[in-house]
């Protein structure tokens, strides 16, 4: 493994991973300073309400419309997982490319890790709004009890969850589409993941 390919490694993991840690932290801890932290009391807010309003049904119908979408890209991620260890991973002897510089598939094997940490993403997401989906019905004084938080606190945890790790599903096929660009050239890639990187942090992150 060249210098370029470890630095390449190193601008993925710093944009991607480390990022997105950064990120999700600062939403948890100091709400103000992000976006997804300022819109989520107003989820808070939509969710308190429609249960104080008996409006049960209506809040499923629309969680429903968020796991629609999640299980669609779910979907999709294992298909492609599968297709890579079948055809691009496994079965064929890659040769050296453009920006490649040796005879590992350094960009196929990043593209699954991408893939499967989207899909974990994903399936987790799916379980916090799936639980919340039927604990919204569930008798308020029982669940305080058993979680040791108010009702609508407890439900307003687990959509807020579930919206994160939706966040990181979606985000992840968004990488793992710049990734496909090392196989033309590595200089290109390292330059769309931190161009990425960065539009995602001024227009919808900060």
């Amino acid at each position: 493994m060249d210098l370029t390919t470890i630095l390449a490694f190193l601008v993925y993991a710093c944009c991607f991973l480390l990022y997105h840690s950064v990120y999700l932290y600062f939403t948890d801890k100091k709400p103000n300073l992000t976006k997804k932290g300022r819109i989520n009391s107003c989820y808070a807010s939509w969710l308190k309400n429609s249960t104080e309003q008996g409006q049960f049904l209506l809040l499923v119908h629309q969680l429903r419309n968020m796991i629609m979408s999640i299980t669609f890209l779910a979907s999709a991620s294992i298909l492609l997982i599968g297709f890579l260890l079948t055809y691009g991973l496994l079965d064929t002897q890659i040769t050296k490319g453009l920006a490649v510089s040796s005879s590992v598939d350094y960009p196929g094997w990043l593209i699954f890790f991408t893939l499967t940490f989207s899909f974990l993403n994903l399936l987790l997401a799916l379980r916090h709004l799936n639980n919340l989906t039927v604990l919204v019905r569930s008798d308020p004084d029982k669940l305080e009890k058993i979680e040791g938080n108010s009702a609508p606190a407890y439900l307003e945890k687990l959509f807020k969850r579930g919206s994160q790790r939706y966040m990181l599903g979606r985000r992840g096929f968004l990488y793992a589409i710049v990734i496909f660009f090392w196989y033309v050239d590595v200089w290109l890639f390292i330059a769309l993941t931190v161009l990425l990187t960065v539009t995602l942090a001024y227009q919808h992150d900060f």
